[in-house]
């Protein structure tokens, strides 16, 4: 049986994808890649992205060991694998991954590729390119090396040691950590729901220019922030402390 993605809406822009791969502990294959490429791409109406998982006792076992093989056009599966996962990372709405157990490999790179982690206590992480003879895709190092620091990420890659949930927490690899994980993650969701998507998105793809004195698209975020009818919402709210409305124009 091949991994399946449920897509839901849960409230107020919040998009649900819920991965499902109950006999390989929710593994990552090929039809998972493009379920997720499509469903991110048919993004109408969403503010924020909630990543689950159908099975309540682990989020991703990582990608499926019997598709890990060079196509015949010699790319890599993991090369697509990060391909998706950039879609997350630079999608204008922010996503939050909830966690309830174990985020192997692929599985810790799609929680790195959100802008935040939500986190039971039986949440695990680890990454064992090492233990498997692979050299790990570059996106993918930089992708949680920008999360958790170079050299923890040195660390979890060379050593191919498991973080608990205490551990990811306190190098952030966990933003949340919580008994009532689902409470929490919603939450999250709801508040980042109830934002400016335009600041959302351009703030966001600050973050990931940072290195960088100056860049035209940025520019162009910040203008189209700075005349938006969002802008004159959030601004009126704030000075009459009422909660604004905001509609993303």
């Amino acid at each position: 049986m091949s991994a399946s993605l449920l897509i839901s809406e849960l409230h107020d822009g919040v998009r649900t994808l819920t991965i499902s791969n109950p006999g390989k502990k929710n593994a990552i294959d090929a039809g998972l890649l493009d379920a997720l490429e499509h469903a991110l791409r048919d993004d109408t109406g969403v503010r924020c992205w909630l990543f689950d998982s159908k099975d309540p006792t682990v989020f991703c076992a990582g990608y499926d060991l019997l598709q890990l093989a060079a196509a015949p056009d010699g790319s890599f599966p993991d090369d697509r694998l990060a391909d998706v996962l950039d879609l997350i990372s630079r999608h204008p709405a922010p996503s939050v991954a909830l966690i309830n157990g174990p985020a192997y490999g692929g599985g810790c790179e799609l929680a790195a590729a959100c802008d935040f982690r939500v986190g039971s206590p039986q949440a695990r992480f680890n990454m064992p390119p090492a233990k498997l003879g692979l050299v790990y895709t570059l996106k993918g190092l930089r992708r949680l090396s920008s999360r958790i620091g170079e050299q923890a990420a040195r660390r979890m890659f060379l050593t191919a040691r498991t973080v608990d949930a205490i551990e990811a927490h306190r190098i952030g690899l966990l933003d949340v950590l919580a008994a009532d994980v689902r409470k929490e993650a919603e939450a999250l969701c709801w508040e980042l729901a109830h934002h400016a998507p335009l600041a959302l998105a351009g703030i966001k793809r600050g973050f990931e220019l940072m290195h960088l004195d100056h860049d035209a698209d940025y520019e162009r975020l910040r203008r189209q922030a700075f005349e938006s009818e969002d802008l004159r919402r959030g601004r009126d709210g704030f000075l009459s402390k009422k909660p604004p409305t905001f509609t993303g124009r």
